[in-house]
């Protein structure tokens, strides 16, 4: 028999919100503002692919702590422009993407949030993220979330169940109790199941799938 579902848990970035009006747009903007022309086209295809290679060779991906974070977007940011870049202009990167006009939010997921208070469930963020998440949720308006657990704050990063299990234990529940909503099949759906939670897939195209998470709390 499956357990009752007694909480929710989000992933970020790619759940709830994407970069708006796109990685290589911001890129783009951010650079022009120093007097650097990049064509926004090309970023936005690199990034994918330096973020990747970063991510494969850092030790801690997305950063062990959040010093170590701002060091691998630094590097993500640099293989995405294919070059070193002025200071100045690494840390404005960084800092633009803690605000909210940096966001979009994706369809779904405010009605999600809406439908877990409906039904009196709390809902917890766990996410490859760091100090940055929790302000630009407020900001955004998303929530009121239980608690908000990012992958610097326990020093590794999803699919390791570390985050996941610390948000389960600030709810004082089972991992059992929790579905856990993302984007990523390896990053969310492989921790779920080491945690030992249920998962829904979501898309960064299309959103948070309502119906099927409608079904799946109707069901327990």
């Amino acid at each position: 028999m499956t357990a009752p579902i007694r909480a929710l848990s989000f992933d970020a970035a790619g759940t709830l919100v994407v970069p708006h009006p796109g990685v290589g747009a911001v890129y783009a903007e951010v650079a022009r503002d120093w007097g650097l022309e990049r064509d926004a086209a090309e970023l936005d295809a690199a990034f994918g692919p330096a973020l990747a290679r970063v991510r494969a060779s850092w030790r801690v991906p997305y950063g062990a702590d959040e010093d170590d974070a701002r060091r691998f977007w630094a590097e993500v940011v640099e293989a995405t422009f294919g070059e070193a870049l002025p200071y100045e202009v690494v840390c404005e990167l960084y800092d633009t993407f803690a605000t909210a006009r940096r966001w979009r939010i994706l369809p779904g997921a405010s009605e999600a949030l809406a439908l877990a208070t409906r039904l009196g469930l709390p809902a917890v963020v766990v996410s490859n993220f760091d100090c940055r998440l929790g302000p630009l949720l407020c900001e955004l308006g998303l929530g009121p979330f239980a608690a908000v657990v990012t992958s610097t704050m326990v020093g590794t990063a999803k699919p390791h169940p570390a985050a996941l299990l610390l948000a389960c234990e600030r709810l004082a529940l089972p991992p059992t109790a929790v579905l856990h909503l993302g984007d990523s099949a390896r990053e969310d759906g492989e921790m779920a199941r080491a945690a030992g939670a249920s998962y829904l897939a979501c898309s960064a195209q299309e959103g948070i799938p309502l119906g099927e998470l409608a079904a799946r709390l109707a069901a327990v």
